[in-house]
Formats: structure tokens, sequence, C-alpha cells
């Protein structure tokens, strides 16, 4: 179990992700591992250069407040997203930062921070649009219009039944 603390742990200035081995489909949804209810002293923060480096960030925001934390986003790769979450020790302080730093120029970006308040998490079952299968599997209808040609997948107009025994084929 000691390995599990080393999740997100940055090695070599990339982020390792570790988790617990388990069978497909085993266990439940996996649970968010921050919150996702609204936090009136942490701010979200976007639009930031993808050059920009914690150092920088904090000592932005350090200006406002005393920073508690500062979780920049990252990709798998180690790569800034431009996003992050700045965290203050009072809620206060987290609004007299909005005040203060939303819009500010970062580089050639207008920066943007407000308080963080995250969509509900939603349950697996409002998150399918499937029905399921009584084998656990979901039916999906796949949309293969993409392959018919125009001309045919246009609707013809309504014409008159020919009737067989009118029609001269001799003719």
């Amino acid at each position: 179990m000691a390995a599990l603390e080393m999740d997100r742990v940055k090695i070599l200035d990339r982020p390792c992700y570790v988790s617990e081995c388990k069978e497909k489909g085993e266990g439940k949804a996996p649970d968010f591992k921050f919150s996702t209810a609204m936090e009136t002293n942490k701010l979200y923060v976007s639009n930031l250069p993808y050059t920009a480096t914690e150092e920088e960030i904090r000592a932005m925001f350090a200006k406002v407040a005393k920073v508690k934390s500062l979780r920049m986003v990252t990709t798998k790769g180690g790569k800034f997203k431009g996003f992050c979450y700045v965290e203050y020790e009072t809620e206060e302080a987290a609004r007299r930062a909005v005040m203060e730093l939303n819009d500010k120029d970062v580089g050639e970006r207008k920066m943007q921070v407000a308080i963080s308040n995250p969509p509900k998490a939603t349950s697996k079952d409002s998150r399918i649009a499937f029905p399921e299968r009584e084998d656990g599997t979901f039916k999906r209808k796949a949309k293969m219009n993409f392959m018919v040609p125009r001309a045919v997948s246009k609707p013809v107009a309504a014409t008159k039944p020919v009737d067989s025994k009118s029609v001269d084929i001799d003719k």
C-alpha cells in the first residue's frame, strides 16, 4: 500500500500515476480525488500561458494573501494545460484575489480568476445513454449515414405506383 502514496507525485517533472490493479469491471466507479462541492476559499484560474511555472503563479497570488496550496493541472505527460487551482486560508482572501487578478494580462493572455465551483458529480447510470442488456453490455445503434452518398440519401419524391397490367412492354 506504500506504493499508492506515490500517486501523482512528480518524478523528473512528470506525474507518476499509481493505482490498484483490479479486474475489469470490478469495484465501483472511481471517486474524485478532489472535492466536487463549492469551496469559497479556492479559486479556478484559467487562460494561463502554457509556459507559466508554479513559482510564477504562486508569486502572483501571494501578493494578495498567503497561498495555502496551488495545483497546476497537467496532461499525463506532465505538460501544463493552462489552468490551475489556488487555495487561500480564508474566503475573504480568495474574494480579494478575484477582484484584483481577474482579467489581468499574463504574457499575451488575459487570466480568468473565479471561485471554484466544479460541476456536480453524476452517477454512473445517469452518464450512460444506451440501454443495458441482460448480459451487462450496452445496446448502441450505429449510424453509418456518412458512408451513403448524398444523392442516394436524399428522399425521393413520391411517385404514382405503376400497375404492371397497364404497362405495355412491347412499345
